[in-house]
């Protein structure tokens, strides 16, 4: 193994948001594909144009491609697995995709579902975006979303606030607003819907994808050029995260390949 890649493959257990301990266990995992299968449009994230005909052996089977285990297998009680070279894997992909959108003045949005956890990452990678020379965009919108609260921004990463608090949400509203106030924009950073809706539109996303997300993993499969996840817990503290923006600014600026394939 590539001793940068072991390295951060390590650190990412250290700080909890790969490894065998994550926030969602078996039980949580496979009820996620059945309400995919379902299409369940609290599970979808938007993403049903992309779904279509999914059925439970292909979203467990896309589960288990981007984690590197398969969705019920625990080690501990009640808690997932993700390989943290897989973590590794997705994040280096992500820097590239950024770093060619940002580093050529291009478009960018930013949003988070998980703002009680992504928030601060999805702040630094919108502040490094923007170092390289991409454009990150904001837009208001008009509409009242889930917990009665209106999209909100923090800094330049759009989330649900109704002015005491941040809200956690799968909906793919948000960003379907932000996407029509904007119009063209040529890359998506977020997670849950505000992924999905991208994603849906034809847009070219990257996701933090955690073991409960299948309809993230299958659209990814499905369509690998539009969908790029990130395998990674989501429900982690703040700071767990900064591992992981260290790899992206590494892969992001290393002049030789980070991964050796």
């Amino acid at each position: 193994m590539n001793g940068r890649i072991e390295s951060y493959a390590l650190r990412l257990l250290e700080a909890g948001v790969a490894g065998d301990r994550t926030s969602h266990g078996a039980r949580d995992n496979l009820y996620k594909i059945e309400q995919v299968v379902m299409h369940n449009p609290v599970y979808t994230f938007g993403l049903e144009p992309l779904l279509e005909g999914v059925d439970f052996e292909e979203a467990y089977s896309a589960v288990g491609r981007f984690t590197g285990h398969p969705p019920d297998r625990e080690e501990n009680p009640e808690r997932g697995r993700i390989d943290p070279v897989r973590t590794v894997e997705g994040l280096v992909e992500a820097a590239r995709r950024i770093r060619k959108v940002a580093g050529g003045g291009g478009t960018l949005l930013f949003g988070t579902g998980h703002p009680g956890a992504l928030l601060l990452y999805y702040l630094e990678l919108s502040r490094w975006a923007e170092t390289l020379g991409g454009r990150v965009l904001t837009a208001g919108t008009e509409r009242l979303y889930e917990h009665g609260s209106p999209l909100d921004w923090v800094g330049k990463v759009g989330v649900l606030g109704d002015g005491a608090h941040l809200h956690h949400t799968h909906s793919p509203d948000p960003m379907r607003d932000v996407l029509g106030e904007v119009g063209a924009v040529d890359l998506v950073v977020a997670d849950h819907g505000f992924a999905g809706a991208a994603a849906a539109a034809g847009i070219p996303a990257i996701a933090v994808m955690d073991t409960n997300d299948p309809a993230l993993a299958v659209a990814a499969l499905r369509a690998p050029d539009l969908l790029t996840v990130v395998p990674m817990d989501d429900n982690r503290p703040q700071n767990s995260y900064a591992v992981a923006l260290d790899v992206i600014r590494e892969a992001g600026g290393a002049s030789a390949p980070f991964m050796e394939r």
